[in-house]
């Protein structure tokens, strides 16, 4: 192995254990995702893929941009701007993350994260179930306002880390092994105590959007014992759903108010949005109802409306732009012969259908955590088909015309 291979390979070890972090720490993802940045500059390998949504998610970039110097008030707009640099993780999984052996030692490290993740947060849940059952609050609901957060700061962050996993992982078993099941198990269950709707939405959504061509025996052996865990935990799912089905409990009250506001930003604001962090400025401006204080307007709780809300349809547009790309290259990949491929792209096909699904209900786009692992997983068939390209061009002697 040269110099130089065993430097590719290490870009490879820092671009999978950053995936793998952001399902515990931010901090510790972006700084892998940096060394493993400044050693691709430093070593500048050959070839450089671009994947086939660079085109549109550029377009996304300079609107963005747009929207930001378009704003009464730039000078509050500059962090979404800044985390631009956490799209280089699809550059480096579609350049790094090119062939099987990868492709599964990528998915165990992420599986084995999840995996520990999920027992943190089953331990937390039957601590704060006890705490809720001797006092009573609604603070102190697990189910409610006190959810379980694993290793993340906050609930909405961590079942969209474990709902990208167990999203990915189920069509990629038959490639990583079958007794991967189990820590995928885990992962499941955990979806389930983390009482988040939008992520048990987005769970369901990703894998019926490939259940076709996942073998039967695959989806009984991970479904069943997932359909088993809901069924005993059933009291504690009604609990959950009667909290909205009350109409009192704010952060879903608040959720309706959310979308009707938005649309009326879209409105008064439809090219370049409120600007770029200023919904919670605008929001009150176009509010009428009461309790304004008993919901989170920071954002719209909506991927499409807070895209079009903050930074305008021509941002929107864009957006649309790169989602319209992803699936349609991920049609491309499942009708190749190669089963790496193939079996990439459902994983992809499945996490960018339960991402978006949750996507509407929370605006997880601009989540550091999801938004990282995303970017990984939806970027490796790129790297898979690449490669795959890359092996069937003839190489040019040196010296030759």
């Amino acid at each position: 192995m040269t110099m130089r291979t065993k430097r590719e390979s290490w870009i490879f070890v820092l671009t999978v254990l950053s995936a793998a972090a952001s399902l515990v720490s931010i901090a510790a993802s972006e700084i892998l995702l940096a060394l493993a940045c400044l050693l691709w500059i430093a070593i500048r390998p050959r070839p450089f893929l671009i994947p086939a949504y660079a085109l549109p998610l550029t377009a996304f970039m300079l609107t963005t941009v747009l929207s930001w110097v378009m704003s009464p008030d730039p000078s509050i707009g500059a962090a979404p701007v800044r985390k631009f640099v956490l799209f280089s993780m699809g550059l480096l999984a579609s350049n790094f993350v090119t062939d099987v052996w990868r492709v599964k030692l990528a998915y165990r490290v992420l599986l084995i994260t999840a995996a520990i993740g999920s027992v943190v947060a089953l331990v937390q849940f039957g601590l704060n179930e006890r705490r809720y059952l001797a006092s009573g609050l609604l603070a102190d609901d697990p189910m409610a306002i006190d959810r379980v957060k694993g290793f993340m700061g906050h609930w909405m962050t961590f079942s969209g880390g474990q709902l990208l996993i167990w999203c990915a992982v189920i069509p990629l078993i038959v490639l990583i092994g079958r007794r991967w099941i189990i820590p995928l198990l885990l992962v499941g269950v955990a979806l389930i105590f983390s009482y988040t709707r939008s992520a048990w939405l987005g769970a369901a959504a990703g894998i019926a959007s490939v259940a076709f061509w996942i073998p039967r025996k695959q989806l009984v052996r991970i479904l069943v014992p997932i359909i088993a865990a809901g069924l005993l935990a059933s009291p504690l799912i009604y609990h959950r759903i009667a909290l909205s089905a009350g109409g009192g409990f704010g952060p879903d009250y608040g959720r309706v108010e959310l979308l009707r506001v938005g649309v009326e930003l879209v409105r008064a604001h439809p090219l370049f949005g409120v600007g770029l962090n200023r919904i919670h400025d605008e929001f009150p401006k176009y509010y009428r109802g009461d309790n304004l204080e008993t919901f989170f307007y920071g954002h719209l709780h909506n991927n499409f409306m807070q895209i079009a809300a903050e930074r305008g349809l021509l941002c929107l547009t864009a957006f649309l732009w790169f989602l319209g790309t992803l699936y349609r290259s991920f049609w491309r990949f499942l009708k190749s012969g190669n089963e790496a491929l193939r079996l990439t792209a459902l994983s992809a096909v499945s996490a960018l259908t339960g991402f978006l699904v949750m996507g509407l209900f929370e605006f997880n786009f601009g989540d550091s955590e999801p938004l990282i692992l995303f970017l990984f997983i939806v970027s490796i068939p790129f790297g898979i088909d690449g490669m795959m390209k890359h092996q069937r061009t003839p190489s040019i002697p040196a010296g030759s015309k």
